[in-house]
Parts: structure tokens; sequence; C-alpha cells
């Protein structure tokens, strides 16, 4: 282990993951294929972004296609989520809403369709494929994990200041968490203090996670409304979002005192080690 390539061989591993997924979705793309393709365009982004810290290489231009069938898949994604939320909604608050999940589900086998012909056009033969991770060849195990954690602290560090508003700024937070869980967990748990804290921030990302679920609920809510509800169902909407309201804060609120938990470690996620090298504060 001593000279591997620990992001090379995590790459890897997740280009499998999105061809394997790629493969099923061209048939018919499922609610699992379509979660296992966009985690690992999730993860294999996010090593794209760690290897820019370290080198400044450019990569958004090669990822242009990967990022045009993650969108697309997203939107097969939400639908999919909405009319979940949608009937715990209904089946939450003894409510009834045929004309809106007929919606999400119209909307849902046109986006399955679009999903399906994307991932039928897409061309696996890109040279971001195989983007070489150079600049970790034959480092130590230890030293390219202690650059890593080192990065991740210093990361953790910069969400201080958008958790000053919170609210306003869920979705980058969750966003920068998601680099900084992925990067860490390329390192070999034996190099992180202890895996609480990294349970701590996957606790985060899963509440901040269930609340844009319900955002993107709240969005389709209010595109219907603009366009097709009656006016029952705009009031019977009107009341049921001041409701979900309070839940949304709630799983902000249980998503800040993780991040609080981390931050007010000296170290977060840190092995004291002689291979650990601080990171400097962010300016």
């Amino acid at each position: 282990m001593n000279g591997e390539n620990l992001i090379l061989k995590n790459w890897i591993q997740q280009k499998k993951v999105f061809i394997d997924n790629l493969t099923i979705s061209r048939k018919r793309p499922t609610k699992d294929s379509v979660h296992d393709l966009r985690v690992a365009v999730k993860k294999m982004r996010s090593y794209l972004r760690l290897n820019e810290e370290f080198t400044k290489e450019e990569w958004r231009g090669s990822f242009i296609e990967i990022r045009d069938l993650f969108k697309t898949f997203g939107r097969l994604r939400d639908f999919d989520m909405s009319l979940e939320l949608c009937r715990i909604q209904e089946r939450k608050w003894q409510i009834a809403l045929p004309a809106f999940k007929e919606y999400l589900s119209v909307n849902r086998s046109l986006t399955r369709r679009w999903a399906k012909q994307a991932a039928g056009k897409f061309n696996e033969q890109q040279s971001i494929f195989s983007f070489p991770f150079s600049f970790f060849d034959g480092l130590p195990v230890a030293e390219t994990s202690a650059k890593i954690i080192a990065l991740s602290v210093e990361k953790i560090k910069k969400t201080k200041r958008l958790k000053k508003h919170f609210n306003k700024n869920a979705h980058e937070i969750r966003k920068q968490l998601k680099d900084v869980l992925y990067w860490l967990k390329i390192c070999p748990k034996e190099l992180l203090e202890n895996s609480a804290d990294v349970k701590h921030l996957e606790s985060t990302l899963k509440y901040l996670g269930a609340w844009q679920d319900q955002y993107i609920l709240g969005r389709k809510i209010r595109q219907y409304s603009a366009e097709l509800a009656s006016k029952n169902e705009k009031d019977i909407f009107d009341d049921m979002q001041k409701k979900m309201n309070v839940p949304q804060k709630e799983l902000l609120e249980k998503a800040e005192d993780k991040l609080i938990q981390i931050e007010n470690k000296k170290a977060p996620v840190i092995k004291q080690s002689p291979h650990f090298v601080s990171a400097p504060d962010p300016d």
C-alpha cells in the first residue's frame, strides 16, 4: 500500500459503478440505477475537485457530457422522490391529491424516457474516464491521507462562514460537506481519529438530504399550483406547506447541530500522528 494511488483506485471503482448502472439504465432507468449512477458521478466529481486543489488541473470541459447525463437523471430522481413524499404527506395529513400525483406520475414517465434516451446516446469512451491523477503516483498512503485530511479540515472551517445564514446556504453547505465526506472515505480508517466524526458528517448530510427532498417537493407544488391547481387544491397546498415548514426547520436545526459538533473539535476527523500536517487557516 505504500505507493498506492488512492484517488485513482477510488476513481476506477466509481467508474465501474457508473458504467454498470449506465448499462442498466439503457434498458430501463430504475430508482436504484439512477441513484447509484448519480452517487458515482458525485464521487468522481469530488475526486477531480480534490486533484484540482493540489494541481490546478482543469477538468470541467471534459466533464460536460457526464454532467448533462447527471442532470437528466436528476430530473427523474426529483419526480420519483416527490411522488413518494406526496404519498407520505397524504397519509400523514389525511388528504387526497389525485390530480397532483397524476401530474408527478406523467412527468416521471416523460423524464424516465428522456433518461433512457440520454443513457443510450452517452459515449463511455471519453478521455475523462482515463484521468491519471498522476500527482498522487508514488505517494505513501499516509502522506496522501494527511493531505486529504488537512484539506478536509480547511473545507470544514470554510463552512463556518456559510453557517451564519444556514437556511440560505443549506444547498452550498451540503455540496461542500459531500466533497469532504467523499475525500475522507478515501483514507484508510486507521488514519482517522475514530468513525464517530465521519458519522456526524454523514448525519449532517442525511438531514440536509431529507430537507432538500422536501424543498424539491415544495417547488413541484408551486409549479403545479401556478399552472394547473384548482382553488380547492391551492387551499390544501397552502395548509400542507405550512405544516411542512415545521419538519423542514427541524431538519436544518439537526443538520446544523451535527455540524457544530464537528467544528467544535480541535482537530476534526484527524488522527494525531507524525504524518499529519495541519492545514493553514483559510484567508
